[in-house]
C-alpha cells in the first residue's frame, strides 16, 4: 500500500513524497517490534519494518506521518498499547 507524506521532505539529497508500505509482516518483524523498549522505539520499529528503510531515514519522517503510518500498519500486530 503506497502512502503519501502530507508534506515532502528531505533524506540526504533525496526529497521523499511517498513510500509503499508493507502488508505482510514476518516473525522478524514482529520479534523486533515486541522486543523493543518503550512506545517510541516499538512505533520506530513498526515504520522501519513497514518502509525497509533504516532507522536514520525514519527518523527524518515528520511526526504527523510516522503516527500516521503507525496507525496503519498497527492492525498487523497484537501489541498491547497503553
Amino acid at each position: 500500500m503506497q502512502y503519501k507524506f502530507k508534506k515532502p521532505f528531505k533524506f540526504g539529497n533525496e526529497t521523499i513524497e511517498t513510500v509503499e508500505l508493507k502488508e505482510e509482516f514476518t516473525m522478524g518483524d514482529m520479534i523486533r517490534i515486541t522486543n523493543a523498549q518503550g512506545k517510541g522505539d516499538q512505533s520506530g520499529a513498526m515504520v522501519v519494518a513497514a518502509t525497509g528503510w533504516p532507522l536514520p531515514k525514519v527518523a527524518q519522517i515528520p511526526m504527523a506521518d510516522a503516527v500516521a503510518i503507525v496507525e496503519k500498519v498497527s492492525s498487523f500486530f497484537d501489541l498491547d498499547q497503553e
